[in-house]
């Protein structure tokens, strides 16, 4: 007995370590996957149009291969399922063996947030199945499983955050992650064959996202920016999770599409056509850009302000769906130009500037994902996950 108790408590003291924010790390590496999967659709489509269609549309030299970016959203995806098993696991153990380290994460307000990473998580394996060419119902059963519990744990945290008195030193960027799941939930709508048959019910799901997830958008941000504008400033390992700022529009704009797809199908109208003339998703993917580049100094300078810590995942999510929201705008740019050519003349290129952008933008972002995965995984293997939590 007396050696068996060392070996019990070894990994208790390390799994009670493991932050539930961890699951960020899936969130971002699916998102990342979509993104460079819409890359590739949008090179492809690019190639072609360009030599068919879109004469008058120089061809940028900066357009990525589709079967390289094929090939990086293969990657991502797999990289996502690996990642998700084994920090469901890891999170079960810890359930297990460390309770009180779980149930003191839950009760505070700065980290109970963070537990929609899970149903967020399962939001977005869909489109990682997709990739990998599970049968469709399977990835039906997880959204089912993630719509579910994102609904659930929204109503529960903003009933939390009514019933309870909090200082305005408790919020933080991370508030903001449950609105994001709600915005989250439409996106893999278009997916399932389901609601192809049943668009209505697709338009009211994705609706009632839009809907509550920006006006707690607006309210959250609100809160956010007076405690960091006129309160206090962010502790140093908490400024990463800024970057959770650009989510709502990012994840906005997609959740946007989807509806508007929705309606267009319930009404029997072309849903691609009605898209192209409505704004709303370009002045959402505007809003959160400028975010980004108000935010960029903030980025770069996050190896300066503190030491790595898994909160650094925070960023991941949000860049891939500010990524995503751009190659989608500009997919949309390429095939419905008509819509754009005021914006179009041998000055000035909308479609090439978005391209530009974009590419540039995706390319960045992966450079910031393989720096957060080899630095974690060299944290790991150095046994230092309690420093990095």
């Amino acid at each position: 007995m007396p050696q068996e108790q060392p070996m019990q408590e070894i990994p208790n003291k390390k799994l009670s370590s493991l932050p539930v924010s961890f699951f960020g790390a899936c969130m971002g590496l699916s998102a990342m996957g979509v993104a460079w999967y819409a890359m590739s659709n949008f090179s492809l489509l690019y190639s072609t149009d360009s030599q068919h269609n879109l004469t008058y549309i120089p061809q940028p030299s900066f357009i990525i291969s589709p079967s390289f970016a094929d090939m990086l959203s293969l990657i991502f995806a797999l990289l996502a399922i690996v990642v998700f098993i084994m920090l469901s696991i890891a999170y079960t153990i810890k359930l297990i063996t460390s309770f009180e380290s779980c149930k003191q994460e839950f009760l505070s307000p700065i980290t109970r947030p963070f537990f929609a990473t899970i149903c967020i998580t399962l939001l977005l394996l869909p489109f990682t199945l997709q990739r990998l060419e599970i049968p469709e119902i399977i990835s039906f059963i997880i959204w089912i499983m993630g719509a579910i519990s994102m609904l659930i744990f929204s109503v529960h945290i903003v009933q939390f955050w009514i019933c309870h008195k909090f200082e305005l030193s408790d919020i933080t960027p991370a508030w903001i992650i449950p609105v994001v799941g709600l915005l989250d939930l439409p996106l893999a709508l278009p997916l399932f064959s389901q609601f192809d048959v049943m668009p209505d019910v697709g338009f009211l799901i994705s609706i009632f996202c839009l809907a509550v997830g920006f006006a707690f958008t607006i309210l959250l941000c609100t809160l956010i920016f007076a405690r960091i504008v006129f309160f206090a400033k962010l502790p140093d390992k908490l400024m990463p999770t800024l970057v959770i700022l650009l989510a709502p529009f990012g994840a906005g704009v997609g959740a946007y599409m989807v509806f508007i797809s929705m309606q267009a199908l319930t009404l029997g109208e072309n849903s691609l056509g009605f898209l192209a003339m409505d704004s709303t998703p370009y002045i959402l993917f505007l809003i959160g850009l400028f975010l980004f580049f108000a935010l960029l100094p903030q980025i770069i300078q996050i190896k300066k302000c503190c030491p790595f810590r898994i909160s650094w995942w925070a960023i991941s999510f949000p860049l891939a769906a500010i990524c995503i929201a751009n190659i989608r705008i500009n997919t949309e740019i390429l095939e419905f130009p008509k819509s754009f050519a005021l914006l179009t003349s041998p000055l000035i290129n909308i479609e090439t500037i978005f391209s530009f952008f974009s590419t540039s933008l995706l390319i960045f972002t992966t450079l910031v994902f393989i720096w957060l995965i080899v630095r974690t995984l060299v944290g790991l293997l150095k046994g230092e996950l309690q420093n990095l939590s």
